[in-house]
């Protein structure tokens, strides 16, 4: 049975580019009871032709959170979940939808993200480093070739049809993903103050990398607060 206050997990668009496949989007949210869409796209708003696509759905267009960046649009959430088809140099568990779902429907939280990428180039690595895991919808390995509307409309279709119910009781909270970006920016610092990045130029990646094992982790308060406590303790000067 379907919680009457609607917990789904929340749809992210990560820079549309079509305002047909955002009402599209709009359109399928809304057939399958999920009202939460945020969109990541420098002061977007809705234009007729989105309206013209989401079927009446448009009080998912109007009610759209619109975010600048994908750290904005994901701080207060506690799992996002990326969705690609595409092979990657990352250690981010990939998952089928199939399993997807019963991962989702096991959080113990209600504050749950799924992220689509643009529809020309998809999620970039830094993108998806900052996810606990990969959603790839199983295709024809030949053509792989699903817009975005078709493949948010495959994972609500999955979701709303689980047989798992969407309320999660929280036992052990898990950190919000704000606070996760916080405990980067105060490991990078030390990191640096620890001359660690001798590399300059390996940096990124060396940075990219442990935020994929961090994300991966499922840290909750206490053991972010212990790791935290860590790096002061490390930072002591004797």
């Amino acid at each position: 049975m379907i919680n009457k206050k609607n917990i789904f997990p929340i749809i992210i668009l990560l820079e549309p580019q079509l305002e047909e496949n955002i009402g599209a989007v709009a359109r399928a949210m809304l057939n399958f009871n999920f009202k939460n869409l945020r969109i990541i796209k420098n002061k977007w708003k809705p234009k007729k032709i989105t309206f013209n696509n989401a079927a009446k759905a448009d009080e998912i267009l109007k009610k759209a959170k619109v975010f600048n960046n994908l750290e904005d649009a994901i701080k207060d959430l506690q799992y996002v979940y990326a969705t690609s088809n595409r092979k990657r140099d990352l250690s981010t568990e990939v998952v089928n939808l199939k399993k997807g779902i019963k991962i989702i429907n096991n959080n113990k939280t209600s504050k749950v993200g799924i992220l689509f990428g643009p529809e020309r180039s998809g999620l970039k690595n830094e993108d998806i480093s900052l996810c606990d895991k990969i959603i790839e919808i199983p295709l024809n390995k030949n053509f792989k070739s699903l817009n975005l509307a078709q493949s948010v409309l495959l994972v609500v279709y999955e979701l709303f049809n689980s047989n798992h119910s969407m309320v999660n009781l929280i036992k052990e909270k898990k950190i919000r993903k704000k606070e996760l970006f916080i405990f980067y920016s105060v490991l990078e610092h030390f990191l640096e103050e620890k001359n660690f990045f001798q590399i300059k130029k390996k940096k990124k990646k060396m940075m990219l990398n442990i935020k994929t094992i961090f994300s991966k982790a499922n840290l909750i308060d206490k053991e972010i607060r212990i790791l935290l406590g860590v790096i002061r303790s490390l930072s002591k000067k004797n």
